[in-house]
């Protein structure tokens, strides 16, 4: 990968043997590099290729380099504190965020966020690197900001997780979680609240069961447990086959059988709460 031009301090544009282009982000990469010279791989900490290359390049030609380093040493924060892989998509959602988001909160445009609740109990792990990135923002920006912010800062987070490209895809990843849970406290006719370590468990099994349908990836048993658990919990079986179908029609995909198993196992134990 050679050295082609100047981005900011920390990034530059390179191309490689073929001749293609790809934005490089790395702290102080752009010092003491010639043209055309080749770029140490030690020195490589973010590569965006050609779609990615294009939004980065067009975002890093219109915001300031001082929101471009805060938000790079926001995303480090998240890293570090999460220790989660996040797709490249954060670089560009978060800085166009970032961007914007002094004037917003300084002429009170500050957006709701209408699953606040959501992300805050289903995600708290997200919600609470967060709400530690806004106290960081309201320092550095001199703004006041609130729980709203949290929850959307704490989207982008998720979103990078699950490696989205539009926030609009996360909102609806969840939105059904939260189906999820309510079909099947309505359907057991359970009270538990959030603070219970039973939600607590339901709203995690829940969550990675619509991550693995989202990336079209099973579940999978050692054995064969579908009819074994249906026999043994028919009425948990049943809630799991009608939100396994409510789900296949929403997300347009197809559950196995062990999924519905795994799942059933789960709402068995609110039924027996």
């Amino acid at each position: 990968m050679r050295f082609r031009k100047v981005l900011n301090n920390n990034a530059v544009l390179a191309v490689d043997n073929d001749g293609k282009e790809y934005v490089i982000f790395s702290r102080g990469i752009a010092f003491d590099l010639k043209k055309d010279q080749e770029i140490p791989e030690e020195r490589i900490d973010r590569i965006f290729f050609s779609g990615e290359k294009n939004s980065i390049q067009e975002l890093l030609e219109t915001i300031p380099q001082n929101y471009f380093d805060l938000s790079c040493e926001i995303i480090e924060f998240i890293q570090k504190n999460l220790q989660t892989k996040i797709s490249n998509s954060i670089y560009i959602t978060l800085m166009d965020h970032i961007s914007f988001l002094k004037e917003r909160a300084q002429n009170g445009m500050l957006l709701k966020n209408a699953l606040k609740w959501e992300i805050k109990n289903f995600y708290p792990e997200e919600y609470r690197v967060s709400k530690k990135i806004v106290e960081l923002l309201e320092d550095e920006l001199e703004v006041t900001l609130n729980d709203d912010e949290v929850a959307s800062i704490a989207l982008h987070i998720i979103n990078a997780q699950m490696g989205n490209s539009s926030i609009q895809e996360s909102i609806k990843y969840v939105q059904l979680v939260d189906d999820i849970i309510q079909i099947i406290f309505y359907q057991t006719n359970k009270e538990i609240h959030e603070e219970d370590l039973i939600y607590q468990r339901l709203a995690t099994h829940v969550k990675f069961f619509v991550k693995r349908i989202y990336q079209m990836k099973d579940h999978k048993t050692q054995d064969n447990l579908n009819q074994p658990i249906k026999n043994s919990f028919p009425k948990a079986y049943e809630i799991s086959k009608k939100i396994t179908e409510f789900v296949e029609k929403k997300v347009d995909c197809k559950i196995s059988d062990e999924e519905i198993s795994y799942l059933a196992i789960h709402i068995q134990r609110v039924l027996i709460y």
